[in-house]
């Protein structure tokens, strides 16, 4: 009798183990609460100012001159972004608010050193920034990077 019981009893904390580890695996799954870890705010990870140039110049052929010029431009922007993202005083509107306007201003910087067909597939670059380009790909997709424009391989 007393043996029947402990494996009644064994039988049940088993069952009581197996119906809590779920919950509780998926517990640590779950994201945590508040801003990521770096103060991200959007989806993905950024690209760094080196990885921007690179992209830029991989699009546009830009010259060593405009290398030099631009490579500021962009280590500004992610100096006014890293401080955008580390201010928690400000609602996400804010936020995406000064983040566009952080962006139209070193795009803008930037254009302005560009040569006029250099400067067309900028804004052809631009237009694709936040969804993939007409007849889809993986251009502009998550995180998003800007893609190459349309026959630019």
């Amino acid at each position: 009798m007393y043996r029947r019981f402990l494996t009644i009893a064994a039988s049940g904390l088993l069952v009581l183990g197996v119906a809590f580890c779920p919950a509780r695996a998926n517990a640590q799954d779950a994201p945590p609460e508040g801003p990521p870890p770096g103060g991200q705010m959007g989806p993905g990870p950024r690209m760094s100012p080196a990885d921007e140039l690179k992209r830029l110049d991989k699009h546009l052929k830009l010259t060593d001159d405009q290398k030099k010029q631009i490579k500021p431009i962009l280590e500004d922007r992610q100096k006014k972004m890293e401080g955008l993202f580390s201010d928690d005083s400000q609602s996400r509107e804010e936020a995406r608010s000064k983040m566009r306007a952080i962006h139209e201003e070193s795009d803008s910087k930037i254009r302005a050193l560009l040569t006029e067909d250099q400067q067309k597939k900028f804004d052809e670059m631009k237009k694709h920034r936040h969804g993939p380009p007409p007849g889809g790909g993986p251009e502009g997709g998550p995180g998003g990077e800007m893609g190459p424009p349309p026959g630019a391989n």
